[in-house]
């Protein structure tokens, strides 16, 4: 991939209607910086609380990555981060959020991220968005899927179906830097990180929130041709930088089949596309949706 190191897909494990493929990546890993959630310091914002935007700051003294899709909770709603940020150690700095928890405003000041992550469905909803789509509004209404078909919740909470959906015991594999998701027999996504042990940081919370999309889905395995065709579409696409992602620069891609958004360290110029981040190290990581499948498809 234009950006990427070769990537190796491995055998799927099978659980629920969720297939889980390892995927490797050759090249050095990227160092140097925090993945820890726990150092992510999120509360409201100091004049008040507001829905779309909270008040984050490095807790360590390394650079921080905050992920589009982590789910912070507490405060006067539960919030899921809008898009990547790199932070300077100790920085603090507005953050773009997105509302999980439509029936619920009160509460305290402060969040709590334990690195989990919302469901690849409702982060679709955010990242592969048309411009005439209200972004807010598209995230509800894929929370809503999950009220209608499992079961409503006291507030509609995103975390609280993920709590109600159970875990998974699949293990990472020693220098698993990413995984594709198959759900339904269907390839849903992947995601990549630039190291293995950024990964393991957010391991639990990507299967878990893969899981909860899973239950809308038939329970069907899903090839491991697909996975490997989906991994050859990817490296096909060029990543274009987009904009300022703290320290580092958001970078993605789109196409009629596959919508790819990431973050990745560099200095910028003019329309600089793959040549700028041509080293598996300036990848932090990369999500790629696939938009044939059904449970992508706009609320």
């Amino acid at each position: 991939m234009n950006g990427y190191a070769p990537l190796h897909v491995g055998h799927g494990v099978y659980q629920d209607g969720l297939t889980v493929f390892p995927i490797w990546g050759d090249g050095p890993s990227a160092s140097g910086f925090s993945w820890n959630a726990a150092d992510l310091r999120v509360t409201e914002r100091e004049d008040g609380p507001a829905v779309s935007e909270l008040l984050v700051q490095n807790g360590s003294a390394k650079p921080l990555v905050a992920l589009e899709g982590d789910l912070v909770e507490g405060g006067w709603q539960d919030r899921m981060v809008a898009r990547s940020l790199v932070l300077t150690p100790h920085e603090q700095r507005p953050l773009d959020a997105l509302c999980v928890e439509a029936r619920r405003w009160n509460g305290g000041m402060t969040h709590t991220s334990r690195g989990r992550r919302a469901a690849p469905s409702v982060r679709h909803g955010n990242v592969g968005r048309r411009a005439e789509h209200d972004t807010q509004s598209e995230v509800w209404g894929r929370i809503h899927r999950y009220e209608e078909q499992l079961g409503a919740t006291a507030s509609s909470s995103m975390l609280d179906h993920l709590d109600r959906s159970g875990g998974t015991p699949i293990r990472l594999i020693d220098g698993q830097r990413g995984v594709v998701l198959g759900i339904g027999g269907k390839i849903l996504g992947a995601e990549i990180f630039g190291s293995a042990a950024a990964l393991k940081t957010r391991w639990q919370g990507i299967l878990d929130g893969a899981l909860l999309d899973a239950r809308l889905a038939p329970p069907v395995r899903t090839e491991s041709r697909l996975a490997r065709r989906f991994i050859r579409n990817l490296g096909a696409m060029p990543l274009v930088l987009e904009r300022e992602a703290g320290i580092a620069h958001q970078v993605g891609s789109r196409n009629e089949q596959l919508t790819v958004s990431g973050i990745a360290l560099g200095t910028p110029y003019d329309t600089a596309v793959a040549e700028l981040f041509a080293e598996v190290d300036a990848l932090l990581h990369l999500a790629a949706f696939n938009e044939e499948h059904p449970l992508l498809e706009m609320a």
